[in-house]
């Protein structure tokens, strides 16, 4: 997620409470950016003991701060503009509304208390417990500049003058969102049958455009990445494709896949429902389907705008904070090793051929240790992809940058620690994953070189893949 981004989530009335709790563990309380109250339904459910007319979004930010600065407002009329803007003395800098002159005095200083005389003579003070905003210097520059309003007689308290011309025109976004600006469920579910009008069965809850255009308007600009990994009707995928966002939509099952992918081509078309007609969309634009089984792949059979670009898969940070949840204070996982027909010898050592190997970049600092093979620990730092499954550690080789792979470790445990444990500057909020690792074997003579295919710091494979020939260097 980019520094500014945030986090949507929609809950229902039922599980609201306990997604709120859970969502600061995961977020931060400080980065919980507001609950927004969407009514989603307009008629009223009389056989229930409350008609549930509404459902929650829960906004986080990543870093609040930031998200303040980037999130936009809401958009306003000609009629918002002329009654807020005025010329009442004819400024040649145009339009103006004015502000109070004055602060809350928490945190003044002294130079911000003090007698401003008007033009026609009149003393004004500061009222009790507020202070100028400026200093008095300050002050005299602005009044002299023509952009403290003293009233049409010249004798009233001053204020601020703020022009039209270098104002940032927009409207806060409120909590409640309740009329057809942000659309219902029915509103939804018929745009879906009248894009698909012989579907048997139609999503129950499905998103209005106009509700996620409202999200994507607030949170995002033209060209940013949009994430719904729950696409459901894949309506947060066609709101971005006619907002000009680009958009990954993850969802299961060949049915609703489909349905994503037929009306993401018919978005193309030009279909006119949901927000078509504000928008002004005329249709255009492309996508790919990607289906992932055993390997990535692009499916151009359903794509109307087919593209034949092959992608890499996406890695996504491991997210360790769960691990403590299922397996305690101290999560880890032990290396049992299996004897197995179709391993071979290396000395000593039975290494298993058809195990899964995992090759990470060693740090400059921690060089010595591996090329004398001393190691017992390894780090993997902040980023680790969530595709390494825990259930496939076995072997561990480390990459020595400019030389490549050369001895094999087995992993014993993996498990979470912080860094620098166990030493006095330990960081307990800086979680890493460790490897517990044993020196087996020297693979190679020398070092081989292979591609990072993962960030250009981790591979994961196995072992007969990086081992061609099983008698190879013993």
């Amino acid at each position: 997620m980019s520094k500014d981004g945030s986090v949507w989530i929609s809950i229902d009335d039922r599980e609201m409470a306990y997604l709120k709790v859970e969502a600061d563990k995961v977020f931060g309380r400080e980065n919980f950016a507001g609950t927004i109250v969407w009514q989603q339904r307009k008629t009223r459910e009389n056989r229930a003991l409350f008609s549930y007319n509404h459902e929650y979004i829960l906004v986080y930010a990543k870093d609040i701060k930031k998200f303040k600065k980037s999130r936009n407002l809401l958009p306003v009329d000609n009629d918002f503009i002329d009654n807020k803007y005025k010329n009442p003395d004819n400024d040649p800098r145009g339009p103006w509304q004015s502000v109070s002159a004055s602060v809350q005095a928490g945190h003044a200083v002294p130079s911000q208390f003090y007698t401003i005389v008007s033009p026609t003579g009149i003393e004004h003070n500061p009222p009790k417990g507020r202070c100028w905003v400026y200093n008095e210097q300050r002050m005299k520059t602005e009044i002299s500049l023509g952009n403290i309003w003293f009233g049409a007689d010249g004798s009233n308290v001053p204020r601020i003058k703020k022009f039209l011309r270098s104002a940032k025109i927009g409207l806060t976004p409120q909590t409640l969102w309740s009329d057809d600006r942000y659309g219902t469920t029915d509103s939804a579910k018929k745009h879906l049958l009248n894009l698909f009008p012989n579907l048997e069965k139609v999503f129950e809850t499905p998103k209005p455009e106009e509700l996620i255009a409202q999200i994507l308007h607030i949170a995002t600009n033209e060209g940013d990445l949009v994430l719904d990994c729950y696409a459901g009707s894949g309506t947060t995928l066609t709101a971005a494709h006619k907002t000009k966002r680009h958009y990954i939509g993850i969802e299961i099952g060949d049915e609703t896949t489909k349905l994503i992918v037929d009306r993401l081509n018919k978005v193309i078309e030009g279909e006119e429902g949901g927000i078509s007609e504000i928008q002004q969309w005329k249709g255009g634009g492309e996508f790919a389907y990607f289906s992932f089984d055993k390997s990535p792949r692009i499916d151009n059979s359903l794509c109307n705008a087919p593209r034949t670009i092959q992608k890499n898969p996406v890695y996504h940070q491991l997210n360790l904070f769960p691990l403590f949840e299922e397996y305690g204070e101290k999560p880890f996982l032990e290396n049992e090793i299996v004897r197995e027909p179709n391993s071979i010898y290396y000395g000593h050592h039975k290494i298993e051929y058809a195990r899964n190997v995992l090759i990470s970049l060693v740090k400059r600092d921690n060089e010595d240790i591996f090329i004398n093979r001393s190691a017992t620990l390894y780090y993997t730092g902040k980023k680790f992809p969530s595709t390494v499954a825990f259930n496939k550690l076995y072997y561990f080789m480390p990459y020595l940058k400019g030389k490549g792979i050369r001895d094999l470790y087995i992993i014993k445990v993996a498990r979470i620690g912080s860094r620098k444990e166990g030493q006095p500057d330990e960081n307990n909020n800086d979680l890493r994953l460790v490897f517990e690792i044993e020196f087996v074997k020297q693979l190679f003579t020398d070092y081989k070189s292979i591609d990072l295919k993962i960030w250009r710091t981790f591979t994961d494979t196995i072992l007969s893949e990086i081992i061609q020939d099983p008698m190879l260097n013993d």
